[in-house]
């Protein structure tokens, strides 16, 4: 009988059945040994061994360059989160070679992810691979940004609007049925338009003379908002813990970004399923809300916009588009006078006061 040894993997046998692992990495190697699909495997697990650390001018070494740099480090906290979601999501292409990266493959990169992950995580992938270019760019690191050019994806207009306003009766369900744990998170995005980071991350300290003062993660603003008389209300019947900061687990420690959005998210699934919210409720529609509510209520956008701590009026402005501006349009209308009609009944008016007397 012929023994064939595969260089690199180990083979013995058990109660008449043979096992095969890869010995570097030990693991099982789960086709039949000598296949078409064992040596798949076993290619597979050798592709990851030699690209754990990043090749010579390949996108990992790129990637791992711009992760060490200060100007990664010096971002918020929830956006390193995310660029780095996005730059393991594209882990399988890390030895690629940064000749190869380009537009031509952006863009086939676009439109796979888009399939399996949708239009935005494609665009956010593309957008994390542009800023990392661009420092690569600086450092000697490649030649040229391969992004540029490429377009993004557009927007299905028939598509419902990403995080929508929550409606009055969504609201009042979801502070009511909600997990008591998530509701102090839930209760100071409805009421202040905080980011779900600056929510989690607001330490008791935060909250001086009836105010809530935060400097915003994302824009670095100063801000300082009125505590509603419903918030304060929501906040004394909350449970006390230890934790420095205002929300807690049940465990009453600070919440991680993850472990919230898991709890957050299987509560908003459950009440979905029983029919008591609509489709497309997500945390940061709250941060909608309030942008939306504070235009319906007639508050200018440049007070929207310092308010939620935007540098722009470009948000305040988006807000505006879906609020219910039917009172101030009725307003307008009343002092709309194209042909002179209502300053003509208004000197009449006069007119006939004077007449009278």
């Amino acid at each position: 009988m012929t023994v064939v040894r595969v260089k690199g993997v180990k083979r013995y046998r058990v109660r008449g059945h043979w096992f095969a692992y890869h010995r570097k990495t030990g693991t099982r190697i789960i086709a039949e040994f000598g296949t078409g699909a064992f040596f798949a495997e076993l290619a597979a697990l050798e592709r990851k061994l030699t690209t754990a650390n990043a090749l010579p001018g390949s996108l990992g070494l790129l990637f791992s360059a711009y992760r060490a740099s200060p100007r990664f480090v010096d971002l918020a906290p929830a956006t390193r989160h995310g660029y780095s979601r996005m730059m393991n999501l594209v882990q399988p292409i890390n030895d690629m070679s940064l000749v190869e990266l380009t537009p031509q493959f952006i863009a086939g990169l676009r439109d796979r992810v888009a399939a399996r992950h949708g239009r935005r995580q494609a665009n956010y992938v593309m957008a994390v691979i542009s800023v990392a270019c661009e420092f690569g760019k600086e450092h000697g690191i490649i030649s040229s940004n391969p992004v540029k050019g490429v377009r993004r994806v557009g927007r299905n207009r028939e598509a419902p609007k990403a995080n929508r306003p929550w409606t009055e009766n969504e609201r009042r369900i979801v502070l009511t049925e909600a997990p008591y744990q998530l509701r102090v998170a839930i209760a100071l995005a409805m009421f202040t338009g905080l980011r779900k980071g600056d929510v989690l991350s607001l330490s008791k300290s935060a909250i001086r003379a009836g105010q809530i003062w935060r400097k915003t993660s994302k824009t670095g603003q100063e801000i300082s908002i009125p505590i509603h008389p419903d918030l304060a209300g929501l906040l004394e019947q909350a449970p006390s813990h230890s934790a420095l900061t205002i929300t807690a687990t049940t465990h009453g420690t600070p919440w991680t970004v993850s472990g919230f959005n898991s709890t957050f998210i299987k509560a908003i699934a459950k009440l979905k399923r029983q029919r008591r919210i609509g489709a497309g409720l997500t945390f940061h529609g709250l941060r909608h809300t309030v942008g939306t509510l504070l235009i319906e209520a007639g508050v200018d956008l440049d007070t929207v916009r310092r308010w939620l701590g935007q540098k722009t009026l470009a948000m305040a402005i988006h807000y505006s588009e879906t609020a219910d501006t039917s009172k101030q349009m009725r307003s307008a209308m009343n002092k709309l006078d194209p042909l002179g009609s209502k300053a003509r009944t208004k000197v009449s008016n006069k007119a006939k006061k004077v007449s009278n007397k």
